[in-house]
């Protein structure tokens, strides 16, 4: 085949040329044509260029079939690039969402800590003014009583004036104001600290109950643990309004016998563990009487991001948990 030279002619069903080749190749490669009907003529020539004679042949080339599979799958992949484009979008907006309700919640805290704030200022400021005036008057009464004489019973005069009595009187009203102006700002927890204040709130509430609902309690608390703790003092007070409510909850309904409460600092996790042998109750149990004050509790603790549980005894009784993270967060700063 070397010793000749082929000349290539290919024609359209028009009768145009579409490709011609003259090589010493005997081959002739036909590519990209569009469907339709060609002819090819083929002639080879020698050394001295005497042609051979024609060759021809006609040949087809037929419409390619739709491509329905790669239709399919084409639709589909749009289908999905337009599912993800969506996706990211909702996914942009939900986060934004997120963020923006999380700041918000954030806020709502705050606002709801500085109300508790507030509140407490207010406690305090009602407990100064009983403590500096009503305590002076009553103790200006004491003075004016010593200067009483005393009436003596005669004539069976039985509404005669007893100084002794009337001075007892005044000095258990002035017991009572002292009483209340502790509730309202407890001086312990700032003089101190609050583990003290934790202790004093539980034997505080046992001296106030009557001889037969009196209860044997136990404390516990690591020596070192008023140092370590690096809560702010808005948060501490929280705390202490969450356990006296607790052990006020133990006093009324528990009728229990022995209560512990046990404080410890583990890991920066502060937590309380307040635990009696009374009666025990359900804290989903809404009719238990106890609605309220788990309410308090379960509010005060969201203020201060704390985790509050009640749990059966397995002694009997229950058993309250308060947990609190000794990083101080946001909240408590802003506090």
């Amino acid at each position: 085949p070397e010793q000749f030279q082929y000349a290539f002619l290919l024609y359209n069903d028009k009768g145009e040329l579409v490709k011609q080749k003259l090589a010493h190749d005997a081959q002739f490669s036909m590519e990209d044509l569009r469907p339709g009907k060609y002819r090819v003529e083929v002639q080879a020539y020698t050394a001295d260029l005497i042609a051979s004679s024609a060759l021809s042949f006609e040949f087809n080339v037929a419409k390619a079939p739709f491509p329905w599979t790669t239709a399919a799958l084409s639709a589909l992949l749009l289908l999905a690039l337009v599912a993800l484009i969506w996706a990211i979008i909702e996914h942009r907006r939900i986060a934004h969402a997120g963020t923006a309700l999380a700041l918000a919640n954030h806020e709502l805290a705050d606002a709801r800590l500085r109300l508790a704030n507030e509140a407490e200022t207010e406690r305090s400021r009602i407990a100064r003014d009983l403590h500096d005036q009503t305590l002076a008057d009553l103790r200006r009464l004491l003075l004016l009583t010593d200067k009483l004489p005393a009436e003596e019973k005669s004539n069976g005069n039985k509404d005669a004036l007893d100084p002794a009595v009337f001075r007892q009187e005044i000095e258990s009203v002035s017991n009572e104001i002292r009483r209340i102006c502790e509730d309202l700002s407890p001086s312990v927890l700032e003089n101190v600290g609050l583990a003290a204040a934790l202790e004093w709130a539980l034997a505080d509430a046992v001296a106030h109950l009557p001889a037969s609902c009196k209860f044997e309690y136990e404390f516990s608390c690591e020596e070192d643990l008023e140092e370590r703790i690096e809560l702010a003092p808005a948060v501490k007070m929280q705390i202490y309004r969450i356990i006296q409510e607790a052990i006020s909850n133990i006093c009324r309904h528990a009728a229990a016998r022995r209560v512990s409460l046990a404080v410890s600092l583990t890991d920066d996790l502060l937590q309380l563990k307040l635990s009696d042998d009374g009666s025990g109750f359900d804290a989903r149990d809404r009719k238990a009487g106890l609605g309220r004050g788990l309410a308090n509790i379960r509010a005060r603790a969201s203020l201060i991001e704390a985790d509050v549980l009640w749990s059966r005894n397995p002694k009997g009784g229950t058993v309250f948990t308060l947990s609190k993270s000794n990083v101080a967060t946001r909240i408590n700063q802003t506090a």
